[in-house]
């Protein structure tokens, strides 16, 4: 049979999903199979555990039937290329592995994409803006939902994107007015 883009992406059929994928080419038509939402978990696994870094695995890695393991077993190879960085997006992407790989304390895309995740734990994201640093993974957990407004307000003063106010700078002082300087606005009403 001769699978095309449409029947990847539209089949429900499991077992063609699996067919197209256990071919192993890096065409659009497998890139479709693995991002089904009909794909089997245990043909997912199998295309990750074949380490290309391709677009199939990319969609495999994104693919929101992925086991979570596989997300782990990825993503502590400590990789920073387009597999790792599906696989910390995907919302299986559990919460143990994102704080291990923001711990890490890299700079690189795939902590970046950490940072991002939805299911990324407050506490780290507070530990990463105390760590007062002015980088790409800091930015990132500012703005993640989850970031305590607290953190952000230490993190912005920390690293000069906001100062704290001297309040004595506001002070007016105000000369003594005689009754007698008032008189002409008196006048006046």
């Amino acid at each position: 049979m001769k699978y095309t883009e449409e029947i990847a992406k539209n089949t429900t059929d499991p077992k063609i999903l699996t067919e197209i994928l256990k071919r192993g080419k890096d065409d659009f038509v497998s890139r479709w199979a693995a991002l089904n939402s009909n794909c089997p978990p245990e043909i997912l696994v199998e295309v990750l555990r074949r380490e290309k870094n391709d677009y199939v695995s990319q969609y495999a890695a994104m693919n929101p039937n992925c086991p979570s393991e596989i997300l782990v077993e990825i993503l502590r190879k400590e990789k920073n290329d387009m597999v790792s960085w599906r696989a910390v997006e995907n919302r299986n992407c559990p919460k143990e592995i994102l704080v291990e790989i923001l711990k890490r304390e890299k700079n690189d895309d795939v902590s970046i994409n950490a940072a991002l995740n939805s299911n990324c734990p407050p506490e780290i994201l507070v530990e990463i803006l105390k760590r007062e640093k002015n980088d790409d993974v800091s930015h990132y957990a500012f703005s993640n939902p989850n970031c305590p407004l607290e953190a952000k307000i230490r993190w912005m003063q920390a690293t000069g994107k906001i100062v704290k106010e001297d309040p004595s700078k506001h002070i007016i002082e105000y000369e003594k007015i005689k009754e007698d300087d008032f008189q002409d606005l008196k006048d006046l009403l």
